[in-house]
This record gives C-alpha cells, sequence and structure tokens, in this order.
C-alpha cells in the first residue's frame, strides 16, 4: 500500500490562519525593551520571545515566506524568524 506524501506547512497560509484568530502583524511588534510576547515562526512554532532591536526592522514578503522579523527566544536565545505575534495570556 502505498502512504501519501506528508503536506508541506505553507507560511503564508499559517500568517493567515494567524491573522484571522487575532494575532498582531511584524510591523507593530514591541522593540527592545518593551517586554516578552509570544511569536508564530517561519517553521510553524510558536514560542516566548523577545526584541532584540530598538526599532522596528523587518523583511519583507517574499518567495519564502510573508514579511518576517528576528526575534531572540526567552527559553534558549536562539534567533527566530517570527511571522506574527501577540501578547502572552
Amino acid at each position: 500500500m502505498k502512504h501519501s506524501l506528508p503536506t508541506k506547512r505553507d507560511p503564508f497560509e499559517m500568517h493567515a490562519s494567524a491573522m484571522q484568530k487575532g494575532w498582531n502583524s511584524v510591523e507593530t511588534m514591541p522593540v527592545k525593551g518593551e517586554g516578552e510576547f509570544l511569536v508564530l515562526t517561519l517553521s510553524g512554532l510558536i514560542r516566548f520571545a523577545r526584541n532584540r532591536n530598538v526599532v522596528r526592522k523587518s523583511r519583507n514578503a517574499d518567495g519564502y515566506g510573508p514579511a518576517r522579523s528576528t526575534v531572540i527566544s526567552c527559553e534558549m536565545g536562539n534567533y527566530l524568524a517570527a511571522i506574527a505575534w501577540r501578547h502572552a495570556e
């Protein structure tokens, strides 16, 4: 019996779904010193993070994914590509 191929994550679909569920775009992300928040990463993970920049810098949407910004994970200190954010509840 043949197995069906797993579907790949579509970052544009994840971004659209997050916007419908009340997430915010990266253009309104808090800057460095304004606290920690939840981010939806380009790979589909939700992580607790903080911004690394004093000014808002985002990369425009392209063939690889929607507009994104680099943030720092609070748990591990790794850099993450965030495509949406929201305040922790």
